[in-house]
């Protein structure tokens, strides 16, 4: 898959399919959409109800939990985490939206990109940020620059530690107790004790899981295609049954139909013959008669 496919897919799994822009709070219902929080109230206003909301895909009902408050739905972390992480996004919208720069919080469509700081800098800051010593082997790009080396190199950079102080710490084992890609210093505190396992195994380990579901699934897609084709070929078969039996039932009226107009013409006929036959008889005994 070559990059611009990847962030076009990246951008459609965080845009909510009702507002079409990056998911904010996304909630996902029990059929596994997920939509805006301020998307399915909006929803909820729109109808009048809320016991119940229908999803806006799938249109199936559910109950709304805690009195009709959506806030209660699940959220959904997965999607928050990729929102959490979409630099690349941010550079590929830069364009229209500008970032937000990490030193300052001010936007701008004339930005640069750390690779070792992971952040973005105005055009004001990335001269602060240049100046210092310790940065001088940092690489910071300007995102008019970006070619899609770039943006691999941006998905490919390592992962830091979610918990508070460990910031700087990149995640190098996975808890299988927890489920949760942790540092070296989480391993020593928080999980002491829980089975790990280093991260780039877990992700190997997921990858397999992944392609396991998927080759079992896109069996099971084969399979039904394959009834679907049989079921495709039964109608085509049962439309061709009916197309026969209306053109030979056609045929039959069209015989009966024929044999009652020839059988109407001959009595017709018949009684032309006879009613001549009549006429002609009685002229006859009128001249008799007027003689």
């Amino acid at each position: 898959m070559d990059i611009q496919t990847l962030l076009n897919n990246l951008h459609e799994e965080l845009s909510c399919s009702v507002c079409m822009s990056k998911y904010t709070d996304p909630k996902q219902l029990a059929c596994l959409h997920s939509f805006c929080l301020h998307c399915l109230n909006g929803i909820q206003r729109t109808s009048g109800r809320r016991d119940k909301i229908a999803c806006p895909e799938c249109r199936q009902e559910f109950k709304v939990p805690d009195n009709g408050n959506l806030a209660g739905l699940p959220t959904n972390f997965r999607i928050n985490s990729l929102l959490d992480d979409v630099d690349v996004l941010a550079i590929k919208e830069c364009n229209t939206t500008g970032v937000k720069c990490g030193n300052c919080d001010k936007r701008s469509k004339e930005s640069h990109y750390c690779f070792q700081c992971c952040a973005f800098w105005c055009g004001e800051c990335i001269t602060f940020h240049n100046g210092m010593k310790a940065n001088k082997d940092h690489y910071a790009l300007a995102l008019e620059d970006f070619q899609d080396h770039d943006f691999e190199n941006i998905l490919k950079r390592p992962t830091f530690c979610a918990i508070p102080g460990h910031e700087k710490k990149e995640t190098e084992f996975f808890c299988n107790t927890c489920e949760v890609a942790i540092c070296n210093a989480c391993a020593l505190t928080n999980h002491d004790g829980h089975g790990k396992i280093l991260l780039e195994q877990a992700a190997n380990e997921r990858k397999l899981r992944v392609k396991s579901a998927i080759e079992s699934q896109r069996k099971r897609a084969q399979t039904k295609r394959s009834k679907i084709t049989k079921l495709d070929e039964s109608l085509i078969e049962v439309q061709q049954q009916a197309a026969r039996g209306k053109r030979n039932v056609q045929e039959y009226a069209d015989s009966i139909i024929a044999a009652i107009e020839a059988k109407k013409l001959e009595i017709f006929d018949d009684v032309e013959r006879r009613t001549k036959a009549s006429l002609q008889d009685i002229g006859k005994q009128k001249e008799e008669i007027e003689e």
